[in-house]
């Protein structure tokens, strides 16, 4: 059986379009995409302090709330995925375990915050009547889906009503 020189070159050309065909769909295939998901997430435009947003100096009287405002994104492909509060004064022992929580919770479902790629958190605090008098740290930090964490912090003051 004699092989035509026709038919082999045909045959050639045929595998030769296949080839470089499928080639560059292997490769694509092969190919991971650079998926970012370590860079933390940000928060931008924390505020602490009164209804008016003029002052981080609360005057403690029945009612009083400390208003939180900030922003957050996600630097990454992620999305957020939840922020912890924290507000404790500072005591004049210094020692941690004198310290005076008004708050420390994490939100963790909240529907404004979670699976968004950027978020803003307006939150009133109330302050409770035994609070103290004096100087806090407001801390925020932010998580991502990946695990990913930010914070920032601010501080205010709780000062006595002169009326």
């Amino acid at each position: 059986m004699k092989i035509k020189r026709k038919s082999v070159v045909k045959l050639f050309v045929f595998k030769a379009i296949v080839l470089l065909t499928l080639t560059p769909l292997m490769i694509s295939c092969d190919k991971d995409e650079d998926v970012d998901q370590t860079t933390p997430p940000e928060i931008y435009d924390l505020f602490a302090g009164d209804h008016d947003h003029t002052t981080n100096v609360i005057i403690k009287r029945p009612g009083a709330e400390i208003i939180v405002d900030f922003s957050a994104r996600s630097q990454n492909d992620g999305r957020l995925e939840a922020y912890h509060i924290e507000i404790h004064d500072h005591p004049e022992s210094g020692n941690p375990a004198d310290e005076y929580l008004i708050i420390d919770d994490l939100f963790d479902n909240d529907p404004t915050f979670k699976g968004t790629r950027n978020a803003s958190v307006h939150k009133h605090i109330p302050i409770p009547d035994d609070a103290p008098l004096g100087e806090y740290h407001v801390e925020i930090v932010v998580f991502d889906e990946f695990g990913n964490t930010t914070d920032a912090d601010t501080h205010i003051y709780l000062i006595e009503d002169d009326k």
